[in-house]
């Protein structure tokens, strides 16, 4: 029986027609043979929760996410600058 066969299982032609719509993790394992909702961690199946189609939201969110990538792949201060107490001693 096709997608268009009602619940009781007669062919209904006039039910419903295919839909052309395809999900968007559909698309991109058709495209890209990748399943974009496994979890990389435990391998579990992730959920959509909502997109972002506003363009300004979507440039300020990548920008914060620029942002915690630069300060993530800073070095961290070198102790001597941090230890204030320790150049005020020896000065005295």
């Amino acid at each position: 029986m096709g997608a268009s066969a009602s619940a009781n299982g007669n062919d209904n032609s006039a039910a419903a027609p295919l839909s052309r719509h395809w999900a968007w993790a559909d698309l991109m394992r058709r495209a890209f043979d990748i399943d974009v909702l496994a979890c990389s961690r435990c391998g579990g199946r992730l959920r959509l929760m909502g997109t972002v189609e506003n363009p300004d939201a979507i440039r300020a969110i990548l920008a914060a996410v620029a942002m915690s990538r630069e300060l993530a792949d800073r070095a961290p201060p070198l102790a001597a600058s941090l230890d204030t107490n320790h150049a005020a001693a020896l000065s005295a």
